[in-house]
């Protein structure tokens, strides 16, 4: 739940940041600030499992760059062409994602609980996002932010299932080092490309404070929960979880937005709910 909570806000940041922050740019310093603030805690912690970190460097480099390198970038570029309610939809797609890609590369056993809460959340969701506006939904029209948004869901969506394959012995926290590192070192590429082409940081006051934002909560907080979260409940019904991230954004826009609670909110919402408990109960 708080993965949902800190993840909302990047949606919201990241669109507004899109005028202020090139998308690799934003996605570098991310990691970099966010690796700066655990390097004082795991640096003896990554030295002392060093040998455990050279024999099983496979499965990290391949997590590092689903889940913290391209994924992050194609996100980021993504919202500079696309509207926020797009974004959202595309977002909703990732426990679907989850559930068969599951099914797909490990041959899990089709969770019929986690899938049946996927569909009742999801339908809370797009009743949240389009404020129940069907012509809304009808309306809407795919461009190319959508698809790097979608490709950066699937991308999302394999890291999740491939979490399985993180070293055993290495705790939480030092492997959300090692994955930033490798997140790092792709970026930077790109970053210096980036840079080189002419685009640049606006400094300000919003830039700066959104950047630190992204690194607290969207990158070390968030993904150091998630990958708790997914190890303790699995995949399929931790991707359900990713349906709180509009009624999370509709509470926000209601405490400092002052947003009016409308039929739609408590017909979104209960949906979501009632999607969360059907999956998270034991069984099927």
């Amino acid at each position: 739940m708080l993965a949902a909570l800190f993840w909302s806000g990047n949606w919201i940041v990241g669109r507004l940041l899109a005028d202020l922050v090139p998308p690799v740019a934003l996605t570098f310093w991310r990691w970099a600030i966010a690796l700066a603030l655990l390097a004082p805690v795991v640096g003896p912690r990554l030295w002392a499992a060093r040998g455990l970190i050279a024999a099983h460097w496979r499965p990290i480099v391949v997590l590092g760059l689903l889940g913290g390198g391209l994924h992050n970038v194609l996100q980021y570029w993504g919202l500079r062409y696309t509207l926020a309610t797009n974004g959202a939809i595309m977002n909703a797609t990732t426990p679907v994602l989850i559930i068969v890609l599951g099914a797909l590369l490990y041959r899990e056993p089709f969770p019929r609980r986690a899938a049946a809460g996927a569909l009742l959340a999801l339908a809370g969701a797009i009743a949240l996002i389009t404020r129940l506006d069907l012509a809304a939904l009808a309306g809407l029209e795919l461009n190319r932010g959508d698809l790097l948004i979608l490709a950066s869901m699937v991308m999302l969506s394999a890291y999740t299932v491939g979490l399985r394959q993180r070293p055993a012995g290495l705790d939480a926290l030092s492997f959300l080092a090692c994955f930033a590192l490798v997140a790092l070192v792709p970026v930077g590429i790109g970053y210096a490309f980036e840079h080189a082409a002419g685009a640049r940081i606006v400094l300000n006051r919003t830039s700066v404070a959104g950047m630190l934002y992204i690194a607290v909560f969207p990158a070390a907080l968030a993904y150091l929960f998630w990958d708790i979260g997914v190890r303790a409940v699995g995949a399929a019904r931790a991707g359900v979880f990713m349906y709180l991230m509009p009624v999370f954004g509709s509470v926000l826009g209601m405490v400092f937005l002052g947003e009016r609670f409308e039929p739609y909110h408590a017909v979104g919402m209960g949906l979501i709910f009632a999607g969360v408990a059907t999956a998270t109960r034991s069984g099927g």
